[in-house]
């Protein structure tokens, strides 16, 4: 059984005409544990969108997604957040990091969603891959006392900190130049194998798409 498997899915977006702006369909998509993915097309081909119907943030039109054998598209709101937070990392073209709250505050914050949460353990992982990640001495620090390259890196452990089974990456190395983009890639990569998580990323970053070996077409919905 896969851990991740979309059947049909489907979203559309219409003008305030009613007029068809964008469509999405993905008919087939499997991702093993453990397993990197890389989801490929051009800009406005929908990668975001599936990202964020994947993890719930956002309601497909039609289709199923499956995580486990569990069809959680169909799961309700509350359900699905709570379903997110155990199982899912998330890192935002945008990250969203909070510019109220320390490095340490913002990574988390997130977990508050989850049913099961030892605050003291998840503290201690925190802080381990703070250290893991070369920014132990930035935990007190907020956003803006950071640079790009370590509010990514920051990006990166509150994805990774309560150890899910799915990451999903939108543009992780969109905002840095190449060798900081490269400096992120290696520990995003490095991070889900040692902790065996299976990836999803998106990026228009030819360099990112080179260390691949598995892709997906959103626009084409085939495989590469």
């Amino acid at each position: 059984m896969a851990l991740l498997e979309i059947k049909n899915l489907g979203k559309t977006f219409h003008t305030p005409m009613g007029e068809v702006a964008a469509s999405i369909f993905i008919p087939s998509l499997q991702l093993e544990q453990g397993e990197a993915l890389l989801l490929d097309g051009p800009s406005g081909s929908g990668k975001t969108t599936v990202l964020h119907m994947i993890s719930g943030l956002l309601s497909a039109d039609s289709g199923s997604i499956y995580f486990a054998g569990e069809d959680v598209s169909k799961l309700p709101t509350t359900q699905r957040d709570i379903w997110r937070a155990d199982n899912v990392g998330y890192i935002f073209q945008r990250l969203n990091l909070l510019d109220e709250l320390n490095v340490l505050e913002n990574i988390l914050l997130p977990q508050c969603w989850r049913k099961e949460k030892n605050k003291q353990a998840l503290r201690q992982r925190a802080l381990a891959l703070l250290e893991q990640v070369g920014l132990t001495q930035k935990a007190a620090c907020f956003p803006r006392e950071l640079s790009i390259g370590e509010q990514q890196r920051v990006a990166v452990v509150r994805a990774l900190v309560h150890k899910p089974k799915l990451l999903l990456a939108d543009e992780p190395t969109a905002s840095l130049d190449l060798e900081n983009g490269k400096v992120v890639l290696g520990l995003l990569r490095q991070l889900c194998r040692e902790n065996n998580v299976a990836l999803l990323l998106s990026t228009h970053d030819e360099a990112v798409k080179a260390t691949f070996t598995h892709k997906y077409n959103v626009r084409g919905g085939c495989y590469e």
